[in-house]
């Protein structure tokens, strides 16, 4: 009877070891189950405008902070808000492949993501916040613009129509010229010691095809195609009349890809490319007469986070055509490849720096430009960024491209890189 009692004992101490045993090993096997402090959600928005009325593709990027893998379930539907002057729009995003949803296993220190689609309201235009409940992922800021493109429908238009699809009910030129015009290169007005004192430069792009036309609708890689004019001007105060000294006069025509990535490899890195013809000159007589053109080709990655320090790098390199009889050795001063580089943030301080190198390692030009928007500074009131420049080297002006200078200006800029 003893006997007995001892085995009976002796196999249920056994059977309860076996089973911590197999307990342990399933948690040491299987993920754990996750927690809010082990991963965080972000959203992550495309850059562009998007037409009211238009589908917004949406990635929510789940980051696991943790050393362990965890498990995060993927919703088919996330239940969204949008905000736009008090006003607010009860919204659904949904998977655009259906079979990402589900429970996915995220490695430690790594990250997964699923893009959702969101159709946004025809009756918004504006800065409009996205949210959603349910993930405690991050407010994104959307652009929405106008309906530029009316889709046909059976009533007749109230005026005349382009192919049947674009009716100037819908057509607001305002509207229209404003989604299609862009900064370009900064845009500042900068005063100093040295003659010439004044600086002054104006830039902007212009988009050459309607983004919500049918044949940018129909191939989207050709709304890239873009003309841009930049001017720069030195301005010498300090002589009678106040003079020019010398304008430069840049028209281009480019082909800009943005986004190349389409933010697939990672959401703190993008890829640009730009290619393109300009023209430029200083619209002088003469022998104070100066001219080029230049075909080339730049690359432009952007290292960091939308709200966080980036790091910009644009290297340019280039070719002249055509005649260069009013500056014959102007190549060996601009030389064939140039770089900007641009470090800060895009609401803080921001230290640009572009560089030349000549045909000789004596020639070329670098020049710095630090900016701060003041509207940080002045509750909100101000729209202009304070902006510093230093110059040195050759060219500063086209007229005096083979003389070499020093500057320092101050002032205010509408516009930075």
């Amino acid at each position: 009877m003893v006997t007995a009692r001892w085995l009976v004992l002796l196999a249920l101490r056994n059977a309860a070891v076996l089973g911590a045993a197999v307990v342990l090993l399933a948690g040491l096997s299987t993920p754990r189950v996750v927690l809010a402090q082990e991963v965080t959600p972000v959203f992550v928005v495309p850059r562009e405008p998007v037409a009211a009325g238009g589908s917004l593709s949406v990635w929510l990027a789940v980051l696991n902070a943790s050393d362990r893998a965890v498990s995060y379930s993927f919703p088919s539907t996330l239940q969204g808000r949008l905000s736009i002057g008090g006003v607010e729009r009860q919204v659904s995003l949904a998977l655009r492949t259906p079979a990402d949803g589900g429970a996915a296993l995220i490695p430690p220190g790594g990250y997964l993501r699923r893009e959702y689609v969101l159709t946004m309201p025809a009756g918004i235009v504006g800065k409009v916040a996205l949210d959603a409940s349910g993930v405690q992922a991050n407010p994104v800021i959307v652009e929405v613009v106008p309906i530029l493109a009316a889709a046909q429908t059976d009533a007749k238009p109230e005026g005349p129509t382009l192919g049947g699809v674009f009716s100037r009910p819908d057509y607001d030129p305002e509207e229209f010229f404003k989604a299609h015009f862009f900064g370009y290169e900064p845009l500042y007005f900068i005063v100093g010691t040295e003659q010439p004192n004044a600086k002054f430069q104006i830039s902007f792009r212009y988009q050459l095809l309607n983004s919500n036309g049918p044949l940018v609708q129909r191939h989207p890689w050709l709304k890239g195609f873009n003309l841009a004019y930049s001017q720069t001007s030195l301005w010498d105060w300090s002589q009678p009349s106040a003079p020019f000294f010398d304008t430069s006069y840049r028209p281009e025509v480019f082909y800009l890809m943005q986004r190349v990535d389409e933010g697939r490899w990672a959401d703190w890195f993008r890829l640009d490319l730009q290619a393109g013809a300009k023209h430029e000159s200083n619209g002088k007589g003469g022998l104070d007469s100066r001219s080029l053109n230049i075909v080339y080709f730049e690359p432009t990655v952007r290292f960091g986070q939308e709200d966080g320090l980036q790091l910009t790098l644009a290297p340019r390199v280039w070719a002249y055509v055509g005649s260069l009889s009013d500056n014959s050795d102007i190549a060996n001063y601009r030389g064939y490849v140039g770089l900007r580089s641009v470090v800060g943030w895009a609401k803080g301080w921001q230290l640009s720096a572009i560089g030349r190198l000549g045909d000789d390692a004596n020639r070329g030009s670098v020049q710095l430009d630090l900016s701060y928007p003041l509207m940080k500074v002045l509750f909100g009131n101000s729209s202009l960024y304070l902006y510093l420049q230093y110059f040195y080297g050759y060219g500063e002006s086209l007229l005096q491209y083979n003389q070499r200078g020093t500057s320092f200006r101050v002032g205010f800029a509408l516009y930075r890189w």
